[in-house]
């Protein structure tokens, strides 16, 4: 096993946190030796606390978005992916199996310091006691959740026991240290029991650790992944409806979600079951795919893949309804007889003039007040006995802007437009800064006139451009493995009755969403796979997604043909080899057990 596994001595390590608010303070032990270093309670959770310092989920986020079909080239390219990830080509000496890989292991390595070192801690009392459970448990709690991020990505089959997983990392290792890839179904023993005994410890706890550190109900959600992952859907069920039923913690709702993105001030009991948090100067995760800023000039390298961008936009679908504009009198449109409802998305079919264009920031338009055929708003106002409304182009700052479109007052009516409900999840992924081109399947110059940014991580003022907490586990995942488990065993109303649980947190409370209706499991998994798509969006998820649940529906990677035309990379079916990642070369290297079982492809 590669020197990861037994890190530094804790002589060369300053311990950080990246948590709550008691333990901020470093930790330097100088010269000693780990088993001198961490002698009480409070020095095993500054121990604990560094693994979560070490954990950065960044290149399974950057590796997922690009590799799959959540993001395109930007138009400020300076080359990235397009000759490796948007290429599907991947290697052993590829970046991302590397990063994942190495990552997960150095957090194990602190996790396995905790465990092991907690049984030379002799508590003095009840509160060093609880001190001491605490960090066990959560260093359990992490150690299972690292070998299931390794097994989702590495292993061929992740639903077959006999099927190689990875190295099990139970212990403190010397840098000598060679081990061998496990099969699954030993990792998954091991991965119960660290779960099973991390509950048993939190449920001794006086005070639950809040959702910056690993918790009982992250614990419990981790039971409900794993058994996910593994196809074993009665006990995911069972799983994911205790985290429903029990941890207190609710889907956020349309007018809270973007908080628990933009500003990471949500409340404990909103959507968030565990998360890293990050201060200034630690992970830039929005930097993933643009150089400056989230906006339209921020410089992306990346921007969102048409394919997404459509998935969200609901204007674009069938069911949007067609509306005749008979004035406008500044911000005031009137549509009579309109059935729009505040929190409603719209868009204008065509441009006033028609030579009106947005502005290179997205956010003016040239003439001034223009309309811009394709530009994205939500509705403002609606009053049904007069048929005016307003628009402002981002619901999520805390006093809207109300658009105005005084160019177009003597516009030659009726203007035609479209709307749908409002899901708020555009917004929080698509900046409203971003130019959209109605016309782009045909248009010549598809880089430069159709500009898609991200907004999942703008910064807080506080931390940083790009700087957010990162999501680890959201509670709108047991609602999915619950739709998951309940179509597998034939039960598509209950499936249906999930998913609209999760349609009608996000989009506009003014007009709830019908349970889907689904023909068959097929039918049930793509829709699943297209709201975990909308979901996780830029959050790490979609890779292992489409790997375990692509074949069920019938679906793999799939990029808008405008996306990949510059090299031909549009598809990828799960079958691929390329859904397993390799053992990366920085392991094989050094160890040959690992290269000697390196997966097919490679």
């Amino acid at each position: 096993m590669k020197k990861i596994l037994s890190i530094l001595s804790l002589a060369s390590i300053l311990f950080t946190t990246s948590c709550d608010d008691n333990l901020l303070e470093p930790f330097t032990p100088g010269n000693l030796t780990e088993e001198q270093a961490i002698k009480t309670p409070d020095d095993l959770m500054r121990l604990m606390n560094t693994a979560y310092g070490v954990m950065g989920p960044g290149s399974e986020i950057g590796f997922s978005s690009v590799f799959t079909d959540e993001v395109g080239v930007g138009y400020n390219t300076g080359g990235q992916g397009k000759d490796s990830y948007l290429a599907f080509l991947l290697n052993p000496s590829s970046g991302a199996p590397e990063g994942i890989w190495s990552n997960h292991y150095a957090v194990l390595s602190y996790a396995n310091r905790v465990i092991k070192f907690s049984n030379n801690i002799v508590a003095e009392n009840a509160d060093e006691q609880e001190v001491i459970n605490s960090a066990l448990a959560q260093a359990l709690a992490i150690r299972a959740y690292c070998h299931i991020q390794l097994i989702a990505y590495f292993s061929t089959n992740p639903k077959d026991r006999n099927a190689l997983g990875v190295m099990l990392s139970n212990d403190v290792y010397p840098s000598t240290a060679l081990k061998p890839r496990e099969t699954n179904g030993v990792l998954y023993d091991f991965i119960d029991a660290d779960l099973v005994n991390a509950i048993t410890l939190f449920n001794t706890l006086s005070t639950s650790p809040s959702n910056v550190y690993a918790n009982k109900y992250f614990a419990i959600a981790m039971q409900a992944r794993v058994n996910a992952l593994r196809g074993d859907y009665a006990n995911a069920l069972t799983y994911a409806d205790d985290v429903i039923a029990n941890s207190g913690v609710n889907l956020a709702s349309y007018a809270k979600y973007k908080n628990v993105f933009h500003t990471d001030d949500n409340l404990a009991t909103e959507e968030v079951l565990f998360k890293l948090k990050q201060n200034n100067g630690e992970a830039r995760t929005g930097g993933l795919w643009a150089s400056v800023n989230t906006s339209v000039t921020g410089s992306p390298f990346y921007e969102v893949g048409r394919a997404l961008f459509n998935s969200m936009n609901t204007t674009s679908f069938a069911s949007a309804s067609n509306w005749n504009i008979t004035a406008i009198s500044g911000s005031n449109i009137t549509i009579p007889g309109n059935s729009l409802l505040v929190g409603d998305m719209f868009v204008f079919n065509t441009s006033y003039p028609l030579t009106a264009v947005l502005n290179s920031n997205g956010t003016s338009t040239s003439p001034s007040n223009a309309i811009v055929a394709g530009k994205v708003y939500y509705v403002k106002s609606s009053n049904s006995a007069t048929g005016v409304i307003t628009l402002t182009p981002d619901p999520t700052i805390a006093t809207p802007a109300t658009a105005s479109f005084s160019a177009a007052n003597s516009a030659p009516f009726p203007l035609t437009a479209k709307s749908n409900y409002g899901d708020i999840r555009y917004s929080v992924n698509i900046h409203p800064t971003s130019i959209i081109n109605p016309n782009y399947q045909t248009v010549v110059d598809f880089l430069y006139t159709d500009k898609i940014t991200t907004r999942k991580y703008p910064g807080r003022a506080d931390s940083g451009n790009f700087v957010n907490d990162i999501k680890i586990c959201r509670i709108s995942e047991m609602y999915f493995i619950k739709a998951e488990a309940l179509a597998s065993a034939g039960d598509l109303a209950g499936a249906a009755n999930a998913i609209k649980a999760v349609r009608d947190a996000r989009c506009n409370p003014n007009r709830q969403q019908p349970a889907p209706i689904y023909a068959d499991a097929t039918a049930a998994f793509k829709d699943i796979l297209k709201e975990r798509r909308i979901e996780f969006a830029f959050e790490g998820y979609r890779f292992v997604d489409l790997k375990r649940l692509g074949a069920l529906a019938g679906e793999g990677i799939s990029r808008d043909a405008r996306d990949c035309e510059f090299n031909g990379a549009c598809t990828l079916p799960v079958s691929d080899y390329r859904f397993a990642l390799p053992m990366p070369q920085s392991e094989t290297n050094v160890n040959a057990s690992v290269k000697a079982n390196q997966n097919p492809g490679y």
